[in-house]
């Protein structure tokens, strides 16, 4: 999970916004039987509409969009998944050449260790320590990406990767540290889905405070009545810490780091005011970069 200002946010929007869905007058090619290749012509038709709906914010993303939309039209892959197909390939590529030149136990777990974040990074989650088991894990991740054809279906590669993860590291951990380790990775796989579906700036703050609600219930701590936005970063270095756990000892040192962290904060922060209508299209066009006119039309309906 990650975190970055206001600024650097507006401008990750203006290089990832995606394509909306395609006009319905348009005959779509089909690709796998399943999917649709978007034309050309269909992208010309959403960028005119991208800039008929927003007049000005348009001028900074709807060439973007554009430039995406025109992407996906060559292969009828979302340009996120198509990059996330070619990172794959490169973590497993990595991989390979690694473990041809490891001559010990030691440095084959190396290996896999580094092909494992390299993948989770590409689905956006983070692994508890890597085991012998985990390569397996790894390569059904692989498998999965490669197979993907939306970009949510990255969500549930992300979500078996995880799974699978936990589930190998509770096989050589004490129960309750493996019980822990479930719980918070649980909560970071619901956290990334919650966002990945949110349609509306309300949705995605929902999402931050069922996350950091879990987490802390997970590792038995009662957050502050704070704003959420504040104690994020506290239950991220949380979940972070407990995945790293090997014992009932740094687990409970992750829960009370957890808790001073919160307690910090109390005092400390000053209630904001409420978000900005371009605040809020900002912060819902950077968890949903796909959904543009949808973040477009919440823009305009704050404003009125």
């Amino acid at each position: 999970m990650r975190q970055s200002t206001i600024a650097t946010l507006a401008l990750a929007v203006s290089s990832l916004v995606g394509c909306a869905a395609p006009v319905e007058d348009e005959a779509p090619q089909e690709v796998s039987g399943q999917e649709f290749k978007l034309t050309l012509a269909e992208c010309g038709a959403q960028q005119d509409e991208c800039f008929r709906k927003n007049p000005l914010f348009g001028l900074f993303t709807c060439p973007a969009q554009y430039a995406q939309c025109t992407a996906t039209a060559s292969n009828g892959l979302p340009a996120e998944v198509s990059s996330a197909v070619a990172d794959a390939a490169a973590c497993t590529s990595k991989a390979v050449r690694c473990r041809a030149a490891a001559g010990s136990p030691a440095a084959l777990l190396a290996c896999t260790t580094d092909e494992a974040e390299c993948v989770a990074e590409i689905v956006g989650v983070d692994l508890p320590d890597v085991v012998e088991g985990t390569a397996e894990c790894v390569e059904g991740a692989v498998s999965c990406i490669d197979d993907a054809r939306r970009a949510t279906d990255l969500a549930g590669c992300a979500e078996s990767l995880a799974g699978c993860a936990v589930d190998q590291v509770k096989e050589v951990l004490p129960p309750e540290v493996g019980e822990a380790i479930d719980a918070v990775s649980a909560c970071q796989v619901a956290l990334e889905t919650c966002i990945s579906r949110a349609e509306t700036a309300t949705a995605l703050a929902e999402c931050s405070e069922d996350g950091a609600g879990c987490v802390a219930s997970g590792l038995g701590v009662t957050l502050p009545d704070v704003p959420v936005s504040e104690v994020v970063a506290c239950t991220e270095k949380a979940t972070s810490c407990t995945l790293d756990a090997s014992s009932i000892r740094e687990v409970r040192e992750c829960a009370t780091g957890l808790s001073a962290c919160a307690a910090d904060i109390v005092g400390s922060v000053d209630v904001p005011a409420e978000l900005t209508c371009e605040q809020k299209w900002t912060a819902c066009l950077t968890k949903n970069p796909f959904n543009f006119l949808q973040c477009g039309a919440d823009l305009n309906s704050c404003r009125d």
